[in-house]
């Protein structure tokens, strides 16, 4: 089994300090394996805002992205290949709004809807109690935050155990 994926962005910014773009984007399946993107900034955000604050958090600098990051467009259909036929979740709605400024930028769509990941627990009848001790069993084994793929693979590991019954509630 290797669906659903789960993903998760860092951006330039903080939602309260100003317009953000993405910088990282990770999508990760419940078998294990993960893909992560440095995003270079497009054209259209050069006056977009950028926070010493959320470089603190993520720890990627705006040379590094400069230097390293891949075009939008690439970064869409590598994202699209790398999800295949996986519905996509994120435990923020932000994720989603990332897609859309990343495919927006690309001259896009974005290549797949971005869902809801509590919707996921309760379609499939999972307790409050059972969820949250599936992502406290994922932190103890991910607890580095703010870093896309283990973001994102922590929220993936979390669905596993639970698809698996590894947690107790």
């Amino acid at each position: 089994m290797t669906c659903p994926a789960l993903i998760d962005f860092e951006a330039s910014c903080l939602p309260d300090y100003g317009q953000s773009y993405p910088i990282e984007v990770a999508l990760a399946r419940v078998d294990g394996s993960s893909r992560t993107w440095l995003i270079r900034p497009a054209e259209s955000w050069r006056f977009w805002d950028w926070s010493p604050e959320a470089e603190a958090l993520h720890g990627i600098a705006q040379d590094v992205i400069a230097r390293d990051g891949l075009p939008p467009a690439q970064v869409l259909a590598e994202m699209q290949a790398f999800a295949g036929h996986c519905q996509v979740y994120a435990d923020a709605d932000l994720d989603a709004y990332w897609l859309e400024v990343l495919a927006h930028a690309a001259g896009m769509h974005p290549p797949f809807p971005v869902r809801y990941l509590g919707e996921y627990f309760a379609e499939r009848g999972y307790t409050r109690p059972q969820v949250v001790s599936a992502l406290d069993a994922a932190r103890e084994r991910l607890p580095v935050e703010h870093v896309a793929r283990d973001d994102a693979s922590r929220l993936a590991l979390a669905v596993r155990l639970l698809l698996d019954g590894e947690t107790a509630a």
